[in-house]
């Protein structure tokens, strides 16, 4: 965005839609992806695991390519244009074919790039409103964020009522329309010079600090952790729901719904404490919580107890899923792309990190011990981030 030409278009109504659309993307076949694979593909629980180790692996390629990249682009829009096309296609692939090889090819090649609209929407957002309104900038990136978990609010439910009406399959259906919505508002943006953000080139370090120090990289690994933790729980819980807890299909999409609704009052909260605590403070608590909850899950005997639990587990997602972007994006100084891009990182690595777990330890019967070991990657996670950063940062001051 230059100095002098202001946007014509309602920029903060234009980016939320596009997260929101990119939520509907994703809450519309996240929830049902282990279902999808394992029930109706009949995928066998070790070559699912496989799968998400492979789509984990292409992701972490994806994320730092393209994190790179949006640092030297001239235009991040055409990332986000790009991105949230390729997630069409892998969606509608699946839509269409319905078969093993079409989930293999979706998340192994294609969707690894289009999940990255995510990031390069934030991406785009945080340089937006760091030149346009710097003192609010990261408030304003907690208030996207809640935009989108919004729409885990409306699609779960949705889905799992399309799921159970209907077929499993037309779920994505809806997440490659909302892809192409998605991609339809990067075209719009485009047609408005104004809305062009351009970061100053990375320049070389000289004083040693361009790249990232310890403490931020031993903090990114508690990260790391923590989503390993919510992506194993996040795959047993649906399988768990209908196997253990006597639910169905719905009730997974009703789970879903119930605490993405809480989590957006939840995350307004927590960004007002941000402004009181320091990042990975939050972070730390939100693990803890987050590993409470998967303890009081292993007790629970039905559905309904699942439910309640969200409670809990609203008040842990609603921080980790909202302070740690703002945390990776200070991870590189004046690379907000590849910083940003951090995240996708310990996303998709805490996929091939889950997906060896499940393999490991996952069987019909067995969810419930995967609770377990999600609790303590939690509980390690939140560790870590408190040595990172009340530990390992004080020491070069201690010495000097």
């Amino acid at each position: 965005m230059t100095e002098t030409a202001q946007p014509r278009l309602p920029m903060a109504a234009l980016i939320s839609a596009s997260l929101l659309s990119i939520g509907v993307g994703y809450a519309s076949t996240a929830p049902y992806d282990a279902i999808i694979a394992i029930d109706a593909l009949k995928i066998g629980h070790g070559d699912f695991a496989l799968i998400l180790t492979l789509a984990s692996i292409v992701g972490v390629v994806a994320s730092v390519a393209l994190g790179w990249l949006s640092d030297r682009i001239g235009d991040r829009r055409l990332l986000m244009l790009v991105t949230a096309l390729l997630g069409a296609v892998g969606m509608g692939l699946m839509y269409w074919l319905r078969s093993p090889m079409a989930f293999v090819i979706a998340y192994c090649v294609i969707l690894p790039f289009g999940n990255s609209a995510f990031s390069q929407t934030f991406a785009y957002a945080r340089v937006y409103y760091d030149q346009t309104q710097p003192k609010d900038a990261e408030f304003r990136i907690t208030v996207l964020r809640s935009i989108y978990a919004a729409s885990w609010v409306m699609v779960p439910p949705l889905a799992g009522w399309i799921a159970a009406v209907h077929q499993v399959f037309d779920v994505y259906l809806l997440a490659a329309v909302a892809y192409l919505v998605c991609g339809a508002i990067s075209l719009v943006m485009l047609a408005d010079p104004a809305t062009r953000v351009v970061s100053a080139p990375p320049k070389p370090s000289t004083d040693g600090k361009g790249g990232i120090a310890l403490p931020m990289l031993v903090g990114i690994c508690g990260v790391l952790l923590i989503n390993v933790a919510i992506k194993v729980s996040g795959t047993a819980t649906p399988l768990a729901m209908v196997s253990h807890f006597g639910g169905n299909i719905g009730d997974v999409g009703i789970a879903a719904g119930i605490g993405a609704f809480l989590e957006i009052p939840l995350m307004l909260a927590w960004g007002f404490l941000g402004r009181r605590f320091r990042k990975h403070t939050l972070i730390a608590a939100g693990a803890l919580i987050y590993a409470l909850y998967q303890v009081m899950l292993t007790q629970a005997t039905g559905v309904t107890e699942v439910f309640w639990l969200q409670i809990p587990r609203a008040v842990a997602i609603a921080v980790l899923m909202s302070v740690p972007i703002s945390y990776m994006q200070e991870a590189i100084r004046g690379r907000v792309g590849l910083s940003t891009s951090l995240l996708d990182v310990t996303i998709v690595a805490s996929g091939m990190l889950s997906a060896g777990i499940f393999g490991l330890v996952a069987a019909p019967g067995r969810y419930l011990e995967l609770f377990w070991v999600a609790a303590g990657l939690a509980t390690c996670g939140a560790l870590v981030l408190v040595l990172a950063n009340n530990v390992l940062q004080r020491q070069p001051a201690a010495q000097h």
